[in-house]
């Protein structure tokens, strides 16, 4: 099979599996387009993809992604000439000039099961709804954010110690293994599109203004989000006393254990032991077994010692 020459858009641990992949199957890789840092992201440098680029003697280009369609960066793909554009886990819609240059299409990894949660859903989207699989999607790419044709589907189940950044990892890596399959069949001109079906359509734009813990919310959802987004990700907080307290690791407690109480305000703390403490949601409770506060882990004591002015201490 003739040698592809492909330019790739991507970031992070994805565009590291790329580039890998890439050069297994022996084609040319023209250039990399990179986020040009790591946009609050835990990057480690063994899954930055400008780093893998750099090792490999590859041009890497980090154009600032508001100018990523502009005619200036759109003449350098132009004159590098690429089959394919291959992207993933890059937050910009490409315009219609960026797709139309590669005479093979675009392709793209979606970190979600399209079509649910289009739009800017990180690798971690499925947990943080609480399904019990984070799903990925290769395909390709049209005018539309993420409405293209599917080319394939993967999945991983979500374990019960996962946290986003652990089964994210495991959902980049399926999202390559599904693009080495395919890969052979669309430089071939025979991979699959398959019509998303738009009934089952949704949108999920990630901000991380969510991380401030909503303790109206359920216990069940208190705890995706704390799980989602925890260690070495920034984390999900809350604040006690007037400080931020960052959450790393809540439990569910199991109904029928929970700590009665008339009309308890969502964030109460409402018991408290040598290694936890529980604090009401807007339906159910959840045991904090991981906080921290001023850089230094929270033990309940410290929280009933030092912040507490009131028999109730609650949650902000």
């Amino acid at each position: 099979m003739k040698k592809a020459r492909v330019f790739l858009i991507t970031t992070h641990y994805m565009g590291v599996l790329y580039i890998e992949e890439l050069l297994r199957a022996g084609d040319e890789i023209v250039g990399v387009a990179a986020w040009p840092d790591t946009a609050g992201w835990y990057v480690p440098l063994e899954y930055d993809v400008r780093t893998k680029a750099l090792q490999n003697y590859l041009p890497l280009y980090e154009p600032d992604p508001k100018k990523l369609n502009s005619e200036k960066f759109l003449n350098v793909i132009r004159g590098l000439k690429p089959d394919f554009i291959v992207s993933g886990y890059y937050p910009k819609l490409f315009g219609t000039a960026l797709l139309s240059i590669p005479p093979g299409g675009c392709i793209n990894v979606h970190p979600t099961g399209l079509p649910r949660f289009r739009g800017l859903s990180p690798y971690f989207t499925h947990m943080l709804f609480g399904d019990e699989r984070n799903y990925i999607t290769l395909h390709w790419l049209d005018a539309g954010a993420d409405s293209g044709d599917v080319i394939a589907q993967a999945s991983v189940e979500i374990l019960p110690g996962d946290t986003g950044f652990t089964c994210g990892h495991r959902l980049t890596e399926a999202a390559a293994a599904a693009f080495r399959d395919n890969w052979p069949l669309i430089k071939a001109g025979n991979a699959p599109r398959a019509r998303q079906d738009e009934s089952k359509a949704s949108v999920f734009n990630f901000d991380w203004s969510i991380a401030r813990i909503d303790w109206s919310k359920s216990a069940l959802e208190v705890r995706n989000l704390v799980r989602s987004i925890s260690k070495p990700l920034s984390g999900a907080w809350t604040t006690a006393g007037g400080k931020k307290m960052f959450v790393w690791k809540v439990q569910v407690v199991e109904r029928g254990s929970e700590v009665h109480g008339a009309q308890l305000q969502p964030g109460t703390v409402v018991s408290m032991d040598g290694q936890s403490f529980w604090v009401q949601c807007g339906s159910g409770q959840v045991r904090i077994v991981d906080a921290e506060m001023d850089g230094v882990t929270l033990r309940p004591i410290d929280l009933l010692g030092g912040l507490a002015k009131t028999v109730r201490v609650v949650l902000g």
